[in-house]
Order: C-alpha cells, then structure tokens, then sequence
C-alpha cells in the first residue's frame, strides 16, 4: 500500500489534495489553466490512478477540472491533432511512434482508473473535448451549464478509428444506434442532453460545480470503509467486464487503422 505523501507531489497535470474525511481531489491543470491533453499527461494518468487504489486513506474521489474546460483541446484546435503523418513509416517505426506517444498505453489507464477502490465524483467545469471516459466512468457526475462531451479525437476528425474506450463507453451509456451515430457523426453533446440521457446526476452553474462535488462527497464519507469499497466494485463491475473484453481489441483495431491509412 501506499500514501498520499509517496504521489502527492509527483505529477506536472495534476493537483492533489486530501481533508480529514479521506475525500481526495484530483485537480487536472496545465500551468494552472485547462488541462491540454498529451501522452506524458496520459502517462500520468495511469500512474496517479494507481496509486490512488493502493491508498487506503482515499474514501471518496473528486476529479476536478480547471479553467473553462475540463479537458482538451479539441482535436481541431492548435496542438489537438494526435494522429499520425507518418506516411512511409515501416510497421516498427509506425509501432514505436504509437507507444511513445501513449496510446499502447490506453488500456492500462482505463482499467486503472476503474479500480479506484472507492466511490469516484467528476466536477465537470466545462467542455470534455476528449477522454470523455475519464469523466463519464465516475459514479456521480456533476457537469457545469457550459459543460458538453465529444469525441474530437478520432474518426471524424482526425480520419481515426475510435477504439481507444468510445466504442465501449459510448455504447453502455448511450445505448447501441445513439452510440454509433455519434462515433461517426462527432457531435457534440451538450449539457442540458447529458443530464436527460442520463450521463450526468447534476447541471449546476459553472462556480457551483466543485463545491456541489465536495457537498455529495461529504454525504458519501459518511459511510463506513467496507460500505464504500463494496459499493464501489459492484458498480464499476458492469464497466470493468467490458473494458477487459473490448478495449485492447478497440486499440489494435485503431492502430491497424492508422497502419493501412498511412501505408
């Protein structure tokens, strides 16, 4: 096991806090504004999820944005292309190129997060350009006004399969025909459509949004340890049976894509 004290300091894109009730905030920063995606904020991730799940001290978790959006940019923004140009590129090259970047890494963040031990809340303060699962994994989402989800990343912008978690997510929440018209459509989905299709607990306004997360955390720390550890499993089971079954296939599946699209 491990303590906050052994990861709390350790990361560039995230802030971490506990108080005296074990609720742990994870604060996703760049330079203290909105998070920019990128592979070593990937790698972090991973790590910071994982580490989170060995720390007994941890009895809520609250994944906070910050700035105006919760995570971007969007894959049509300056620096939000993520795919590759590497036309010529031999298989090993093309291979080395993915892993370097983190995306052979996906399936290891996916499953880290979902073994957080105990219940998570995410505090959408704005738009989730991509990684949507990141948010939409946690068991209360409390999303802002200006709050939306999109999957900027992959095929309809960036000409990219989207096998690195959409095709899983998006289909358990969405429910099958809606996730595939939005996987091919790259819609947006704003705030006010989360909340009636159930993908989110709360809209509230944009200054409310963490404060309304550390209030539902307070009401959850209540609980005992061996409640909130239970809870947490037999909610996450249904997502973490899918993800082993589908993820790594989804991501070979987007490589072999970005394969035969550069060849």
């Amino acid at each position: 096991m491990v303590q906050l004290a052994d990861y709390q300091d350790r990361y560039e894109f995230i802030r971490l806090t506990r108080d005296e009730s074990g609720i742990l905030e994870v604060l996703l920063h760049t330079d203290g504004d909105s998070l920019r995606w990128g592979a070593s904020a990937h790698r972090e991730f991973t790590s910071v999820f994982r580490n989170i799940a060995l720390d007994r001290g941890n009895r809520v978790v609250i994944i906070a944005g910050t700035g105006h959006e919760f995570l971007g940019p969007r894959a049509d923004a300056p620096g939000g292309r993520t795919t590759s140009v590497s036309v010529g590129m031999s298989f090993a090259e093309e291979y080395e190129m993915w892993e370097k970047d983190g995306f052979i890494d996906q399936p290891e963040m996916n499953n880290a997060l979902l073994d957080i031990q105990v219940p998570v809340i995410a505090a959408v303060n704005g738009p989730a350009r991509r990684h949507c699962e990141v948010p939409l994994y946690s068991d209360i989402v409390i999303a802002s006004e200006d709050a939306s989800f999109e999957d900027s990343a992959h095929f309809h912008l960036q000409d990219t399969v989207p096998g690195d978690g959409c095709h899983i997510w998006m289909t358990m929440l969405l429910g099958i025909n809606r996730a595939r018209a939005y996987m091919l459509s790259g819609d947006v989905i704003t705030a006010d459509q989360a909340l009636s299709w159930g993908l989110v607990k709360e809209v509230v306004p944009k200054e409310r949004v963490l404060e309304r997360a550390w209030e539902v955390a307070r009401e959850i720390a209540e609980k005992s340890d061996s409640t909130l550890r239970f809870t947490r499993a037999i909610m996450v089971h249904p997502l973490k049976k899918q993800t082993l079954e589908l993820l790594r296939m989804g991501v070979v599946f987007e490589a072999l894509g970005a394969l035969g699209r550069n060849a």
